[in-house]
């Protein structure tokens, strides 16, 4: 998986959130690198597979341990217009461009597909706004299809984070989450950017992903309050619930996951 794009990372030092949109709050200073959308190129058979399956309403918060590979879609036009329904009249919901605002390719989870009237095909995607668990459907022609078998299953009562290949579980690591007044929402996310602060000894570790989750309380914040999943300056955090809404972990923990983890990566909190 090679690295590419050079992300910029963003902070709210007072209140210490991932505000990953908010790239003035540090004056513009590059973090070293971003991941791109890893994850395996969708072949024919994962593809038909997919296609086999009906658009489901509303998105579903998996808790068995196995399920088929998430299939992503990358932006490859210039930009990609989101509709309420899968027709080219449809009312807008948005549109992204192929390089969201950190500065990596724009991804999306697909949920499920549809073909209009005319034949054309449309995906059902997630998308990264409020409120969460938006979704639009996207044109077959906007996107790349890849695909990945990992996913983030994090455990709020338990204060745990999952991550599985499959049915295979990888690793298990204590984390710290959202303290009462500042809950982190619960729901299914994906990975939208990977960042590495600029300076040692960050708020955020060694390494920050962002998410396509938002604060359900930090409204006012720049962006919304972007949730993210990074490491930590303040291991004694880990185990408890004291951030904004983050998902902390060890800096050795999330060390593991960067080698391994493309975006549109699922994440789960539930």
């Amino acid at each position: 998986m090679t690295l590419r794009r050079v992300g910029r990372i963003a902070t709210d030092l007072a209140a210490g959130a991932l505000v990953l949109s908010a790239i003035a709050s540090l004056a513009g200073v590059p973090a070293r690198f971003a991941r791109s959308p890893a994850g395996e190129t969708a072949t024919g058979r994962d593809v038909a597979q997919f296609l086999a399956q009906p658009v489901v309403p509303t998105p579903v918060v998996p808790v068995a341990p196995c399920e088929r590979p998430t299939l992503i879609g990358q932006v490859t036009a210039p930009t990609a217009i989101v509709k309420a329904s899968p027709s080219p009249r449809a009312r807008v919901i948005g549109s992204f461009p192929r390089i969201n605002r950190e500065r990596a390719p724009q991804v999306f989870d697909l949920l499920g597909w549809v073909r209009d009237g005319g034949g054309d095909l449309w995906y059902r995607a997630l998308l990264p706004m409020r409120p969460n668990g938006t979704t639009g459907y996207v044109s077959a022609g906007a996107i790349r299809i890849v695909h990945t078998s990992y996913r983030i299953v994090v455990d709020r009562e338990r204060l745990r984070l999952t991550l599985w290949d499959g049915c295979r579980q990888m690793f298990r690591f204590r984390i710290g989450l959202g303290k009462e007044s500042t809950p982190t929402p619960n729901g299914r996310y994906y990975l939208i950017a990977l960042l590495k602060p600029p300076f040692a000894g960050s708020i955020y570790g060694t390494y920050a992903y962002g998410l396509s989750a938002y604060s359900d309380v930090l409204t006012h914040w720049k962006d919304g309050g972007v949730i993210g999943l990074h490491g930590t300056n303040d291991p004694s955090s880990i185990g408890n619930r004291e951030s904004h809404g983050c998902i902390r972990l060890y800096n050795r923990d999330i060390e593991k996951l960067v080698p391994l983890l493309p975006l549109g990566t699922p994440v789960v909190i539930r």
